[in-house]
C-alpha cells in the first residue's frame, strides 16, 4: 500500500491461515451450545473457540441471548494461549481503550460486538482484511460516498459492514442487488490501486 504523505510503501504478508491473538476482533459462527454454559464458535483458526454464554454486556444468569448453531457473532479474542481453547467474549475489554468500542446492552443491538443479524457473510483473505479495517481505506470510503442511479432516485448507499481479521465480511444493506454491489466491489478492489478502485465503484454502482 502506498503512503503519498511519506513516500513509502507498507508491504502487508497475505498468510492463508488465521492465526489468534489477544484482542483481535473477528466474526465467528456458533457451532453448537456445548453446556450450560459455553458455545463453540468456528473463528477459522486452527481450532474452534469458546464463548461464555455471560460474556456479553450485561447479561446475566436470567437474561442472556440464546444463541442457535450458525448464528453469527462480532467479538473479540479474549485469550489464546497455546495447547489451550482459545476464549472469545462479546464485551468491551476494560484493560484498554478497545479501538474506541462502544458498551451497549445485548438487548439494544447497539454495541460494537454481538450477534450480526441479516446480511450476508463471506470469506476474505486475511491481507484484503487488513486493508479494510484501515481508516483509509479506499473501497470502503468509495462505497460509502456512493449515490445509486439517477433511474433509481441517486440516493445515497446504506449499508452496513463488519470485517474479521480472521478473514469474514459481513455485509447488511437495504436490498440483495446493493448488497452484491458492496461484495463484488470490495473483493475486486484487492488487486486494483486507489484509481482504479474508484473508478470500479463508480461503475458498479451506476448498475443500480
Amino acid at each position: 500500500r502506498y503512503v503519498p504523505a511519506n513516500n513509502t510503501y507498507h508491504v502487508l504478508t497475505n498468510t492463508k491461515k488465521y492465526i489468534p491473538q489477544i484482542n483481535d476482533r473477528i466474526i465467528g459462527i456458533v457451532e453448537e451450545k456445548i453446556s450450560a454454559e459455553y458455545y463453540r464458535v468456528n473463528i477459522f483458526g486452527p481450532h474452534p473457540a469458546l464463548l461464555h454464554t455471560l460474556s456479553f454486556e450485561n447479561a446475566t444468569k436470567r437474561n442472556k441471548p440464546n444463541l442457535n448453531a450458525g448464528s453469527l457473532l462480532y467479538c473479540r479474542v479474549e485469550s489464546c494461549v497455546a495447547d489451550s481453547d482459545t476464549i472469545l467474549s462479546c464485551k468491551v475489554n476494560d484493560g484498554n481503550n478497545d479501538g474506541g468500542a462502544k458498551r451497549k446492552d445485548w438487548m439494544t443491538d447497539e454495541g460494537t460486538y454481538g450477534e450480526l443479524k441479516g446480511g450476508v457473510n463471506t470469506r476474505i483473505s486475511l491481507g484484503l482484511a487488513r486493508e479494510l479495517l484501515l481508516p483509509d481505506n479506499v473501497v470502503v470510503d468509495a462505497l460509502a460516498s456512493s449515490r445509486t442511479s439517477s433511474a433509481s432516485g441517486g440516493e445515497p448507499m446504506a449499508f452496513e459492514i463488519a470485517v474479521g481479521v480472521n478473514g469474514v465480511l459481513w455485509v447488511h444493506s437495504t436490498s440483495p442487488e446493493c448488497t452484491v454491489v458492496i461484495l463484488n466491489a470490495i473483493k475486486n478492489s484487492e488487486v486494483l490501486n486507489e484509481e482504479q478502485v474508484r473508478g470500479m465503484v463508480k461503475n458498479v454502482v451506476s448498475t443500480l
